[in-house]
C-alpha cells in the first residue's frame, strides 16, 4: 500500500516534468525568439527550463492536492 504511493507521487512528479518539456518545446517553436534570448533562444534551454519549472510547480499543487482531501 506504501509503495504505491510513492509510485504515484513520482509518477505524477515524472508526467508534470515532461508535460513542461513537451510545452518548453512549443513555447520555443512558436514563440521563441532568434537573437539575444538566453533561454527561449535555444529549443534545449527552453526544454530543460520548462521541466524544471513544471516540477518546481507540481510540489505546490501536489500539496494542494493533499491538503483538500
Amino acid at each position: 500500500m506504501y509503495l504505491c504511493s510513492i509510485m504515484k507521487t513520482k509518477l505524477f512528479y515524472l508526467g508534470m516534468t515532461l508535460m513542461g518539456m513537451v510545452v518548453g518545446y512549443l513555447y520555443y517553436t512558436y514563440y521563441g525568439c532568434t537573437k539575444g534570448c538566453a533561454i527561449t533562444g535555444n529549443p534545449w534551454r527552453s526544454t530543460v527550463y520548462f521541466g524544471f519549472m513544471f516540477f518546481l510547480g507540481s510540489n505546490l499543487i501536489k500539496d494542494l492536492i493533499t491538503k483538500k482531501s
